[in-house]
């Protein structure tokens, strides 16, 4: 069972554009976490220690969706003008930011660009430097029935057959983002009960949700986001999987939002839970001494 550090460092090693930038420990690239070896460790089998790739993952909560934690990596190698620093953050940043890691048993995690920080020079002519990754969480969203955030999976999995929606297609440890397959990713953003509605048989609960499409390309993105919220409109609920309605009440859509923290579709609407049947009391040891 890989954790996400190890999952990370599989796919940094694994592409050529990568591991082709760093020298070897062991034949393996040099690529460690959290830290290097000593230079004088035999690993390095007498070639250069350098270059090589640094970073250490931070699982921490935060803010709602503003990230589950962060990830540091450090690109260290000679400061003698051979080594190109600029292509090696950009080859870097286009094998992580567009995959999805999913650590066996835990959640789906997505790492979102953050900053390149400052090209420092240290000791021995050595360079480094820094990039700064937030790691976003896709939990599971499933709850108790009638379930929105699992309905709303099986309507989006009926207009888009291709796609992946997440939980509904199980992720497997590592999964590229393409334009051929979108993956869609549904949380339950707010939730409480419409009390002026509600009746003595039926609660009626409001709820809104965000809706993240995942694609390669901003178009793709875009496209796919307005098709979803266009179909919905037109059709105006779609079915729990009790056979009960959701009623779409309104749908907005901001195609130019951040895909990875924020969602670019909000879904707010409404739909009804049925109160338990009345328990009826039973009269017990009833006791009379009329005569």
């Amino acid at each position: 069972m890989m954790e996400l550090h190890e999952l990370i460092r599989k796919r940094l090693s694994e592409e050529k554009e990568v591991a082709g930038l760093v020298t070897r420990f062991h034949e393996s690239p040099a690529i460690f976490t959290p830290k290097a070896p000593a230079d004088e460790d035999e690993g390095w089998g007498g070639l250069p220690c350098y270059p090589r790739i640094t970073f250490g993952v931070d699982l921490s909560v935060k803010e709602e969706r503003k990230c589950q934690g962060s990830m540091s990596l450090t690109v260290s190698a000679e400061n003698n003008g051979t080594f190109d620093f600029e292509n090696a953050v950009s080859q870097i940043k286009k094998c992580l930011c567009s995959v999805l890691f999913t650590p066996e048993g835990g959640s789906a995690y997505c790492l979102a660009w953050n900053c390149s920080g400052g090209f420092t020079a240290g000791e021995a002519n050595i360079g480094s430097q820094e990039m700064q990754l937030d790691i976003l969480e896709y939990p599971c969203q499933l709850s108790v029935e009638p379930d929105p955030v699992d309905s709303l999976n099986t309507w989006l999995k009926g207009n888009f057959p291709k796609s992946r929606v997440l939980w509904m297609d199980q992720p497997g440890q590592e999964e590229v983002i393409t334009d051929g397959t979108p993956v869609f990713y549904v949380r339950l953003e707010e939730e409480k009960e419409n009390q002026a509605q509600s009746t003595f048989a039926v609660t009626w609960m409001t709820c809104t949700l965000a809706v993240h499409v995942l694609c390669e390309s901003a178009e793709n993105r875009s496209c796919y986001t307005r098709i979803m919220a266009k179909n919905l409109s037109v059709e105006e609920e779609f079915a729990m999987l009790d056979g009960s309605p959701f009623f779409v009440k309104e749908i907005s859509v901001t195609p130019g939002a951040d895909y990875l923290r924020t969602g670019q579709v909000r879904i707010t609407g409404q739909y009804g839970v049925l109160r338990h049947t009345e328990r009826k009391k039973t009269i017990r040891e009833i006791q009379s001494n009329y005569q």
